[in-house]
C-alpha cells in the first residue's frame, strides 16, 4: 500500500478552497488533488476526470500530478472506495481533497474561512435541546454499526485512522466492537434524558472548522484584515477556554493548538500563506 499524506480542505463556498490548494500545488511535490461531492443519489461512489472541469484545471494549471472528480453517497464514506480510484494507483507524496469528507480523517485536516462580517462573532450562544441530541447521537451510532463498514468508520473518528485500519485487519474485534457498542445504545436510551442547557456554538457558515488542525483565514486586501484577526482569536478560544472546548469540540477534537493563518491567498508574498503553506509543507515531508 503506498504510503502518502492526505490532506482535506474544507470550508464554505466561494471563501477560497481552490486558491489555497493551488498554493500548495504551486510550492512543487508530486500531489494528487480531488474534488469531492457528496451525492446521496448514488448507489456508488464514482470517479471522473472532465477536462472541463474549473477546479480540476485549476489544480493541473498550478501543478497536479493527477487530479479527479469523486462523488460518493454518504453510505460509502469512510469506506476504501476513493482508496481504489485510478487516481490513487500511482505514487504520489499526498493526496489533497476539497469540499466533502470521503475518508472521514486525514493527516491534516484545513478549514479555509472568509473574515467574519462586521458585528459577526464566531461564536454565538444558544439553547442545546440535549435529550434531542442524545436521541439523534444514538439513532445516529446505531444506524452506523448496521451498515458494511460502520464500525471502521467509528473508530476512525474516535481514535484515529492508524488503530483503525488495525481493527479493520481483525473481524473477530470489530464484531466484538461492535457487540458492546450495541449494548451501550440499549443502556442509553434507558437512561433519564437530559435537561436542556445553554451553550457555546459556532456561527452558520462556520461549522467544521472546530475540527481543523489549520485554520486558513482568506483576506481579501487590508480591508478585511482586522476581521481576519478578529476571526483568528476566536478561533483560539478553541481549544483554551474550557467551557467553549467542552460545549464545542468535546469528544470530537482535542486540546492541540490549531495553527491560524491570516492570509491573501492572490499574494505570493503575503507572510500568511506562506505560513499555511509551511504547515502542509511539514505534513508532506512526515508522509513522505
Amino acid at each position: 500500500m503506498t504510503e502518502r499524506a492526505l490532506i482535506h480542505v474544507a470550508g464554505p463556498q466561494g471563501a477560497g478552497k481552490t486558491a489555497f490548494i493551488e498554493a500548495v500545488l504551486e510550492a512543487g511535490g508530486l500531489i494528487f488533488a480531488a474534488r469531492c461531492v457528496r451525492d446521496d443519489s448514488l448507489r456508488r461512489s464514482r470517479e471522473d476526470t472532465p477536462t472541463s472541469h474549473p477546479e480540476l484545471r485549476r489544480y493541473r494549471a498550478a501543478g497536479a500530478c493527477g487530479a479527479a472528480l469523486f462523488t460518493f453517497p454518504q453510505k460509502e464514506a469512510g469506506s476504501d472506495a476513493f482508496f481504489v480510484t485510478h487516481l490513487m494507483e500511482d505514487y504520489s507524496q499526498a493526496t489533497i481533497l476539497e469540499g466533502d469528507d470521503p475518508l472521514e480523517f486525514a493527516d491534516l485536516a484545513v478549514f479555509v474561512a472568509p473574515p467574519l462580517p462586521a458585528g459577526k462573532t464566531l461564536l454565538v450562544r444558544g439553547r442545546r435541546d440535549r435529550a434531542k441530541e442524545a436521541r439523534d447521537r444514538t439513532d445516529a451510532l446505531e444506524g452506523l454499526l448496521h451498515e458494511p463498514h460502520g464500525v471502521t468508520r467509528f473508530l476512525g473518528q474516535a481514535i484515529g485512522a492508524p488503530l483503525a485500519a488495525f481493527a479493520r485487519e481483525r473481524p473477530e474485534l470489530l464484531e466484538e466492537i461492535r457487540a458492546d457498542l450495541l449494548a451501550g445504545i440499549v443502556q442509553a436510551r434507558r437512561t433519564p434524558p437530559p435537561e436542556p442547557t445553554e451553550h457555546w456554538a459556532i456561527a452558520e457558515g462556520y461549522e467544521g472548522i472546530e475540527r481543523a488542525q489549520l485554520v486558513v483565514v482568506n483576506v481579501r486586501g487590508a480591508d478585511e484584515h482586522e476581521r481576519g484577526e478578529a476571526l483568528a482569536r476566536e478561533v483560539g478560544r478553541l481549544r483554551k477556554d474550557a467551557a467553549v472546548f467542552h460545549d464545542i469540540v468535546r469528544f470530537r477534537g482535542h486540546k492541540t493548538p490549531i495553527t491560524v493563518a491570516v492570509a491573501d491567498l492572490l499574494d505570493r508574498k503575503d507572510a500568511g500563506r506562506k505560513k499555511a503553506v509551511a504547515r502542509v509543507r511539514r505534513v508532506l515531508g512526515a508522509g513522505s
